[in-house]
Formats: structure tokens, C-alpha cells, sequence
């Protein structure tokens, strides 16, 4: 396959940048499943070392990604947030012209901590509700969010929330708020083995953690929350106001 043992150029280096080229002529798409390492050495007739140490620099540098027990991915092509944006998950995804999907993997009424009491300008010990979800796009999870309601403002909301349905909708039908602005706190992270299983990532991978709490028109918080993502998967944006 065009391997030249003879230059002084590694064979996993020749076999890295035959690998790349091959995903910018498109022959591996974003989100597509390279062939297994056992293919790979068939393919281009070298070991099993010299081909994991191709994919792990092609992994380095962001091209492919590793799935946990499932195999590696030509990376996604990266999503533009906006930080200054007010959009929901569901209105993101919609501006990227996909159809959101999340999973609730928790929904429960909780007395308010000090931190998530002093954000949303309540009580500690009031009822919240904490949910805990995965957000996808083209059925990869791209965010993992655990966000905080006052139940007191908007009391039954855990009866409300729906697998799909957005919750700014919910927020804007059943309660009339409107969300206007936000203040986000960002940093990163290394993801644990918890974060790597829901995100399907590598233990130890850089994740954005971005604290946000939301304001309605009066400036009262409406809600707090902490969602985390893959660095390699999302561009964090700041647009200059005209």
C-alpha cells in the first residue's frame, strides 16, 4: 500500500499520514468507524505495534477518537456554541439542522444546596429539581448536564419534563419566563471514569466544564447548570456585539 521501508521515515509515519489522507478525501467520514486494528495490519502488512501507534498519534492530534468497547471513529466534525447565546440544547441543535435528542438519566426533587441555593437566589434546603441528562447529535452524545430549578418558582416542573420536549418551551408555556441572558464559568477538565462511560470518551480527556445560570428579563435566575463536553468536539465562540 505504498509503505517505503527503506526511507528513514517510520512505517507508523507513513501509515499515520496514509490514514489522514484518506479521511480528507473522504474514504473515512466524520463519526465513521475506521477498520480494526487486525484489518489494518492485512491492509498494509506490518504489525500490530506499528499500526496502534499510528491510530494513537492520529488520536493525539485529534483526528480519530477512541470509543470505549466500541472502537475508532473518524472525529466529528466540531459544533460552534456560542457563549453569549441564550438558546437551549433543543434551539443549538436546531440551528446546527439536526434534531435534538436527550436522555434523562435522572429527575428528582432535592433540598437545595448552598451553592445551587446562593445561584438561583433561594433558600438552602428549598426543593429543587435536579436533572441529569445526555444530549446527542446523530445519536453521539455531545453534553452531559445536570441543571437546578427552583420548585418554589416553578412549582410541578418535574411533572412537566419531557424526554424531548425543550425546557425553555416548557419554561415559556407553562410559566411564562423567557430566558434573555446567562453568565457561564468555563473550564477544563479531565474526564473521570464516570464522565468518559456517558460521553464515550478516553479516561482523562479534555472536557469543558461550563457553569451557566440563566436570566430572565427581570434579572432573576431561572436556572443553574453544569454540563460538560469533549475540547475536540466543540469550538466555544464570542461574537463582538455590532
Amino acid at each position: 500500500m505504498g509503505l517505503n521501508p527503506s526511507t528513514p521515515q517510520p512505517l507508523y509515519m507513513q501509515i499515520r499520514q496514509m490514514l489522514k489522507k484518506d479521511i480528507q478525501h473522504g474514504k473515512y467520514k466524520p463519526d465513521e468507524q475506521i477498520p480494526t486494528e487486525a484489518e489494518l495490519c492485512d491492509t498494509y502488512n506490518v504489525s500490530r505495534i506499528t499500526i496502534r501507534k499510528a491510530i494513537e498519534e492520529l488520536v493525539k492530534e485529534g483526528t480519530l477518537t477512541r470509543i470505549p468497547r466500541r472502537g475508532t471513529f473518524v472525529t466529528s466534525n466540531k459544533f460552534h456554541n456560542e457563549l453569549l447565546s441564550v438558546s437551549g440544547f433543543s434551539e443549538f441543535s436546531y440551528q446546527l439542522g439536526m434534531i435534538p435528542n436527550s436522555r434523562i438519566l435522572r429527575s428528582e426533587v432535592i433540598p437545595a444546596g448552598e451553592e445551587a441555593a446562593g445561584h438561583l437566589k433561594i433558600e438552602p434546603g428549598s426543593p429543587v429539581l435536579e436533572l441529569e441528562r445526555l444530549m446527542y447529535v446523530n445519536d453521539r452524545p455531545l453534553f452531559y448536564d445536570i441543571a437546578h430549578y427552583s420548585l418554589i418558582r416553578f412549582p410541578d416542573l418535574e411533572k412537566k419534563i419531557a424526554m424531548n420536549d425543550s425546557t425553555y418551551k416548557i419554561l415559556a408555556e407553562e410559566y411564562h419566563t423567557e430566558i434573555v441572558s446567562n453568565d457561564k464559568i468555563i473550564g477544563v477538565i479531565g474526564a473521570t471514569k464516570d464522565y468518559a462511560r456517558l460521553l464515550e470518551c478516553d479516561v482523562g480527556a479534555n472536557l469543558f466544564r461550563i457553569v451557566k445560570v440563566a436570566f430572565d428579563a427581570d434579572d432573576e435566575p431561572v436556572h443553574l447548570s453544569t454540563y460538560m463536553c469533549e475540547t475536540n468536539k466543540v469550538n466555544l465562540t464570542v461574537h463582538r456585539a455590532k
